[in-house]
C-alpha cells in the first residue's frame, strides 16, 4: 500500500471508527448532561486517582483551561466542589457532591453496559488486540515526538 492510500485508510478509519467510538462512549452520558471528557474526570475524583486540576491535567494529558472549563461546567451542574486544603492554601481540592457521586455511579452503569455492546459483537479477544496495538501506537508517537 502507497502512502497516500495508507493516509486515506487512516482517515478513513478515523472517521468511521474512532469517531463512532466517541459518540458511542458519549451518548449513554448525554442524559447527565456530561461529555466523555466530563465524565472522566468525574470518574478520576471517584476513584481518588485525581484531587486537584494539576492531577487532572497529568492524568488525562490536556492543557489546565481545557480542564479548568470542564471543572467549571460540573461545579455548575452541581457535580463538583473545590475546597482550599488545610494544608497548603493555594491548592485546591476536587471532590464529587453527594449528587456527583450518585451521577457518576449511574453514568458508570449506562457508559459499562455500552461497551458490553462491543464486547458482544467484537469479542474480548479482538478488543484486546485492538487495544494492544492502539496503546503500542500511542507509546511509539509519544516517544517520537519527546
Amino acid at each position: 500500500m502507497n502512502e497516500k492510500a495508507l493516509r486515506a485508510g487512516f482517515i478513513d478509519i478515523y472517521f468511521g471508527l474512532i469517531k463512532h467510538v466517541e459518540a458511542d462512549l458519549s451518548r449513554p452520558l448525554e442524559d447527565f448532561k456530561l461529555s466523555f471528557e466530563q465524565y472522566q474526570i468525574m470518574t478520576d475524583l471517584a476513584n481518588n486517582e485525581a484531587t486537584t486540576l494539576t492531577d487532572i491535567v497529568k492524568r488525562r494529558k490536556v492543557t489546565k483551561p481545557a480542564i479548568a472549563r470542564q471543572l467549571r461546567v460540573l461545579r455548575d451542574l452541581g457535580y463538583v466542589s473545590q475546597t482550599t486544603a488545610k494544608d497548603d492554601h493555594r491548592r485546591r481540592i476536587l471532590q464529587l457532591t453527594p449528587l456527583g457521586k450518585r451521577i457518576e455511579a449511574e453514568a458508570t452503569k449506562a457508559s459499562n453496559a455500552a461497551f458490553d455492546q462491543w464486547v458482544q459483537i467484537l469479542g474480548e479477544d479482538k478488543l484486546l488486540a485492538l487495544l494492544t496495538m492502539l496503546q503500542d501506537a500511542e507509546n511509539q508517537l509519544h516517544q517520537t515526538q519527546h
